[in-house]
């Protein structure tokens, strides 16, 4: 929730591979991945492979005299000569006619052929053709042949076939189609080592051993984003292989419009984009400013495979306020480390303000504002038993924004890509900003809409005397750092009630530096002590908050606290009860109070920290 790219048509088998690409190339988002199955062709072929053979003594002889003997020896010359049975040289001859390396001629006499003369050059002569078995496989997609010694192996594949997609049947080249040229190149190309004519050996003759057969071959699909250059490209890989000639092929099929990435992916763009907003005007242009921002290195563009992580560590650093908006609620449920990052928060004082697009009328009765597991948010209490996490519908956006004690925003927009006329959805790039400007303009932004909810539900539970929802608005003002207009509120309308919510409100707003010690709200609030009775319903509660308050001043000024008790006030702590008549002076009722908040914190591990500014209201 907030924290990972919304979902985009990635195979799970392809997930690692997509966050690979990912994390090593910063600035591109993989925005659809799909696995598909081709057919590969494979051919049985045999191949004729001739080679040399040093020649004997009498091969070399009979040759030799062929070239130095004029006129030409007749065979029988040539055994008178060496003193040999003819039938021994005949038989010798006869092999090398048969090598192609020797005529006889009509008269006898023996002519060597030009094939002949090579051969006795290179000190060999041609062995008798051998058959080599062997396979082509034609692949497609490559639009390519590779021969191998094995054939490949059978395989079931239950994914989406290319060939339904793409035309891959006008890039195969049927192997009996080659001409013998073809075939030693591509076999020399291979470095199989048939054909080697500097050696001798040499490839005669193929021919067809085997019909064809179609063994199936995955291959992978990317859509990549490059988020800064706004450039979208396809490539096929398999594994983390680049398939380059497939790619280039892709991409004209693209840019000559012959291909739908939505029918390629299973998109449906209709569907898809309902269950985004339309863009706010305002958000769009500060998200502009982000995007030019990170380009220029102003801003810092969070990788998907990173999104968790970085934001989880950045809401760490927060010590006073969190302003979260969403356009739409997820259903699945929270991440437990979020919730428990939030609960640590909100234990160290911060106020989290939580906003949500406005749910449709048409779809508010049958969707639920809320999933359950929100309410588990709004579950998480203050020290004082309030609700730390305020949960409303604000002013609907495309984006994610999340601002951070009004230092740091995060933000993010799920966007829709035009690609020769397919609508893609490109998912979500998650920015870090620190640029005092834009995080002003993001926190103005997102508190005045969460200030203005809050004054519609105080108008709210004044018509209704709605406790709850007067109780919503308070804790918004003081999350907003508005808590002097909450008591003020409260003072005008004489709800006088509400006041120890307000104190509770309070406590947090000083473990947060929302509130300083010496803020004017306190006498103001201790004015109001006069209007209370020792018989007044509410004031049990109300005493045990004012000294929770007076604690938590005393631990951040004591100074400040005791003159917080001037004689007025401590008459009024005694005539109610909030300090017993036992307790002598306001220095040893400010002693026993911290002394009992002092038994329920934690040691002090926070740095000082610095005071916020406070939002007005208008």
């Amino acid at each position: 929730m907030f924290l990972e790219s919304s979902p985009k048509p990635i195979d799970s088998s392809l997930q690692i591979g997509v966050n690979k690409l990912e994390k090593t190339s910063p600035g591109l988002s993989v925005i659809a991945a799909r696995q598909f199955r081709y057919g590969l062709i494979q051919t049985g072929i045999e191949l004729n492979v001739t080679a040399p053979r040093k020649f004997n003594v009498l091969e070399e002889f009979i040759l030799r005299a062929s070239i130095e003997i004029t006129p030409a020896p007749t065979e029988f010359e040539l055994a008178q000569v060496l003193g040999l049975d003819p039938i021994f040289v005949r038989s010798t001859t006869a092999n090398l006619q048969a090598l192609n390396t020797l005529n006889v001629l009509p008269g006898g006499s023996i002519q060597l052929t030009p094939e002949g003369r090579t051969f006795y050059e290179k000190g060999s002569v041609p062995q008798p053709p051998e058959l080599h078995p062997l396979y082509a496989i034609a692949d497609p997609l490559l639009e390519a042949i590779a021969f191998d010694p094995n054939p490949l192996r059978e395989s079931v594949l239950n994914i989406p076939n290319l060939g339904d997609f793409l035309p891959l049947n006008s890039r195969l080249q049927p192997v009996d189609s080659l001409t013998l040229t073809e075939v030693q190149q591509l076999l020399n190309s291979q470095g199989l080592g048939f054909h080697c004519p500097e050696s001798g050996q040499e490839v005669t003759a193929f021919q067809i051993a085997e019909p064809p057969e179609t063994r199936w071959q995955a291959v992978a699909l990317f859509a990549i984003f490059d988020t800064l250059n706004q450039r979208l490209t396809l490539q096929f890989r398999r594994g983390q292989q680049l398939l380059e000639s497939a790619t280039l092929w892709l991409e004209m099929l693209q840019s000559e419009g012959k291909i739908s990435l939505t029918e390629l992916f299973e998109i449906s763009s209709t569907n898809g984009e309902k269950s985004f907003p339309r863009e706010n005007s305002a958000v769009a242009a500060r998200l502009e400013q982000v995007r030019q921002a990170a380009i220029s290195g102003s801003a810092i563009l969070i990788p998907e495979s990173q999104i968790q992580t970085q934001v989880l560590e950045l809401l760490k650093t927060a010590t006073h306020q969190v302003l979260i908006y969403s356009p739409k609620f997820p259903e699945q449920g929270i991440d437990y480390r979020l919730l428990q990052g939030l609960e640590t928060l909100v234990k160290r004082g911060v106020w989290i303000l939580m906003g949500q697009g406005t749910v449709p009328e048409e779809a508010a009765e049958t969707q639920p504002i809320f999933p359950e597991w929100l309410m588990k948010l709004a579950e998480i209490k203050t020290a004082e038993g309030l609700s730390a996490i305020q949960i409303v519908e604000l002013e609907q956006s495309h984006a994610q924004e999340v601002v951070i004690d009004r230092q740091i925003y995060v933000c993010s927009a799920h966007n829709w890509l035009t690609s020769g006329g397919d609508r893609l959805p490109q998912g979500e790039s998650f920015y870090q900003v620190t640029l005092p400007e834009i995080v002003s303009e993001a926190d103005d932004f997102l508190s005045t809409q969460f200030q203005q909810r809050a004054e519609t539900f105080w108008q709210q539970a004044i018509t209704t005397q709605d406790e709850s929802l007067a109780t919503l608005s308070l804790s918004i003002w003081g999350a907003l750092g508005m808590a002097e207009t909450a008591l003020q509120q409260i003072q005008d309308r004489g709800w006088l009630e509400l006041l120890s919510i307000w104190l509770k409100i309070a406590c947090q707003g000083l473990r947060s530096q929302q509130m300083s010690p010496d803020s004017p709200s306190f006498p103001q609030a201790l004015s109001q002590l006069s209007e209370f009775t020792p018989d007044s319903p509410e004031l049990d509660s109300l005493c045990e908050t004012w000294r929770q308050v007076m604690a938590v001043i005393a631990d951040q000024d004591g100074a400040i606290a005791l003159n917080l008790l001037c004689e007025p006030v401590w008459k009024d702590f005694l005539r109610l009860g909030i300090a017993s008549e036992a307790v002598e002076s306001p220095d040893a009722f400010i002693a026993g109070e911290l002394a009992k908040l002092a038994a329920t914190l934690p040691p002090k591990q926070n740095p000082p920290r610095k005071k916020p500014k406070s939002h007005k209201s208008g």
